[in-house]
């Protein structure tokens, strides 16, 4: 994984202090997921802040956790995803059949996940609203499969099937009220450049903020090459 790619719960913002939490507590093995009807995590929000990355990267969390190896008591937004997964990953749109979701769904579920420390297996939908409402009508009909952790991703939660919605832990990424709140990922993107956090004044960072609008893609770009100008190295 490159140090430029987020690799940490820190590395995102999530503004609702609820829904922060929610991942906490899951990734901290506090809160047992799936439970109690909840077997998905829907990342929804403007473009470009981060849900796919996020997406992609929570099972190699949840594989962290659960490998042992960490004191998950010790602040978990700042746990580094070191272990792999093998999730199955789905980019909707395009064509994708319910006959093909579902069949894949039900052969992984059909064997051992031995490559997973506890032996769940993970299902990234990527823009689940791209798929057809019978998709999602036939999706939902597999989210209480045991053994089964879904993430989806959506910039149009209007769109997703309400029985996806209703079975899943919904996480809001969207632009953040102060542009202070980007500082410190501004500042820790600087300190993997090898760069000393305060290599930009502050109101540079935040600056970068404004003009991005909300998308985190663009906002680290534009710290990225200033960084490379005073220094900072890929």
């Amino acid at each position: 994984m490159s140090i430029l790619t987020p690799s940490c719960l820190g590395d995102f913002l999530i503004n609702d202090a609820h829904e922060r939490l929610t991942l906490e507590l899951i990734l901290a093995r506090k809160l047992p997921f799936p439970f109690n009807g909840k077997s998905g995590i829907l990342l929804h929000g403007t473009y470009g802040t981060g849900k796919s990355t996020l997406g992609f990267l929570l099972p190699h969390l949840f594989e962290t956790a659960d490998s042992g190896k960490h004191n998950l008591s010790a602040n978990i937004g700042q746990l580094q995803a070191t272990e792999e997964a093998v999730p199955e990953l789905f980019r909707c749109g395009g064509g994708l059949s319910s006959t093909k979701i579902v069949g894949t769904i039900y052969e992984c579920n059909g064997r051992s996940a031995w490559h997973h420390y506890k032996q769940f297996d993970y299902f990234v939908f990527d823009e689940v609203d791209k798929l057809t409402p019978s998709a999602q009508q036939s999706l939902k009909s597999v989210m209480d499969l045991k053994r089964s952790q879904f993430i989806f991703t959506t910039n149009f939660i209007d769109r997703v099937d309400n029985g996806i919605i209703n079975r899943c832990h919904l996480i809001g990424m969207h632009q953040a009220n102060s542009v202070n709140t980007y500082l410190p990922i501004g500042k820790s993107l600087l300190q993997k450049m090898q760069l000393p956090a305060n290599a930009l004044p502050d109101s540079v960072i935040t600056g970068f903020a404004v003009k991005a609008k909300g998308s985190l893609r663009n906002f680290l770009n534009d710290v990225m090459i200033e960084g490379i100008s005073v220094g900072g190295v890929i």
